[in-house]
């Protein structure tokens, strides 16, 4: 069973969404992040600027949300990148190098940079990149590994860091249900899990998550609803808006009934199989009676099949 929608729907309705959401994206900085220098930040200090960065080769696999913010008087800008691709590019230091530049390009030509002001100053810019491919990722997060001996030319070449939100490989179920934030709820079901271990996890926030707010509730809905399959969806969201007395019958029931279907679809696929065999042999000019030894289909059945390749 396929439990979520397809990747270009996840990217441009639900994590694009999500993270443009200037609270969720609070959430992730502070909550997940924890930097130091997030403490001091608020919602009200966010402001999403609608540009992207993106290159038209990678529109396909990815999206990007930039925010500009000032931290006790510091202006900064925060470039976030989603990654959805299966497959890992080993240029994102290079690439993201690429997008900073143009970011501070178009900023210095906005503020009308002179060459003879002494007190020219630019923003911090932040790169984040959120990628929930399977496989883990293993790209260097430093600029400078990417670099031709590195080493051997200490401060003269250009670093920077990226923050790397590695959705199934860096967290664990355990520590996710532990931080019980709006953030940690999105990464739980986001992992690469089958439906049943989905249900599971909605009961867990449902029960444990108390301190999410009817605001934050909501947020999650919405992305529950443009990331994952009907009617799984609509199942889990009548699951949060359940009482919580409710919630252990409404998931053992669901997932009975899930259980029940995937055994369905598993003998129908058997069964498919088979007559493909059968097919196939009919095709061979083997006799009734061989298939049916075979194959353990009736008369009936392989004649039947027999008149659907004459028509």
């Amino acid at each position: 069973m396929n439990l979520k929608k397809d990747k270009n729907n996840i990217h441009d309705k639900s994590y694009k969404d999500l993270y443009s959401n200037s609270e969720v994206f609070l959430d992730l900085v502070k909550g997940m992040l924890k930097a130091p220098w997030a403490k001091d930040l608020k919602s009200e200090d966010l402001i999403l600027t609608d540009k992207s960065y993106i290159a038209s080769d990678y529109e396909e696999q990815e999206s990007d949300i930039v925010y500009r913010a000032t931290i006790n008087g510091t202006e900064v800008i925060f470039y976030i990148l989603l990654e959805f691709q299966s497959s890992i590019d080993y240029r994102m230091p290079l690439r993201l190098l690429f997008y900073i530049c143009e970011i501070l390009r178009e900023y210095s030509k906005n503020q009308k940079h002179k060459p003879y002001n002494k007190n020219l100053k630019i923003p911090a810019v932040i790169p984040i990149v959120l990628y929930n491919g399977k496989i883990p990722w293993d790209v260097p997060t430093n600029f400078k590994d990417i670099i031709y001996n590195s080493d051997i030319f200490g401060n003269n070449i250009i670093d920077f860091k990226y923050d790397l939100f590695d959705v199934n490989n860096k967290f664990s179920k355990e520590d996710l249900l532990k931080s019980k934030s709006m953030t940690s709820a999105i990464f739980l079901l986001d992992q690469k899990i089958d439906a049943l271990e989905f249900l599971e996890r909605i009961k867990s926030i449902t029960l444990f998550f108390n301190n999410l707010n009817e605001k934050e509730m909501q947020v999650l809905k919405h992305w529950i609803k443009n990331s994952i399959e009907m009617p799984l969806a609509d199942e889990a969201i009548k699951i949060l808006n359940s009482e919580r007395k409710d919630v252990e019958t409404m998931v053992a029931n669901n997932a009975f009934i899930l259980t029940e279907s995937l055994e369905k679809a598993e003998e129908k696929g058997i069964e498919k199989g088979i007559e493909k065999v059968a097919l196939e042999m009919i095709k061979d000019g083997v006799n009734a009676e061989t298939i049916m030894k075979f194959t353990k289909l009736s008369k009936e059945n392989i004649e039947e099949l027999r008149r659907s390749i004459k028509h």
